[in-house]
């Protein structure tokens, strides 16, 4: 397992992947200690194309895209699948065009 956390004002969140462990036998569970990470650093693992678009951001674009990238990591850490790159360039690109688009979730609808 490797894992990482992001620090999001006065919240932490703990991602992880299974990337398996070639040494680790069933019912044997080595967990790694969780490093910071930047959320600049973590779109750099997915797409550095996507990363340099973010890093150009300012005003609510940043702002909005941030949000976006953010309940996009943890749709996909939910669902322990990989972020997709094309995901973070269409939050990007709706930022820039000062969209707020997400995916409406449980809460979300209970609120309505």
């Amino acid at each position: 397992m490797e894992y990482f956390c992001m620090n999001f004002g006065s919240q932490t969140e703990v991602f992880g992947s299974d990337q398996g462990d070639k040494n680790s036998r069933e019912g044997d569970h080595k967990v790694a200690a969780a490093k910071p990470m930047t959320l600049q650093d973590r779109i750099l693992q997915i797409d550095h194309i996507q990363a340099r678009r973010f890093t150009k951001l300012t005003g609510d674009s940043v702002d909005i895209a941030t949000q976006g990238i953010i309940r996009h990591l943890r749709a996909c850490a939910r669902m322990d699948v990989n972020p997709d790159a094309s995901a973070v360039r269409e939050i990007i690109d709706d930022a820039l065009n000062g969209r707020r688009v997400f995916a409406e979730t449980s809460n979300d609808l209970l609120a309505a």
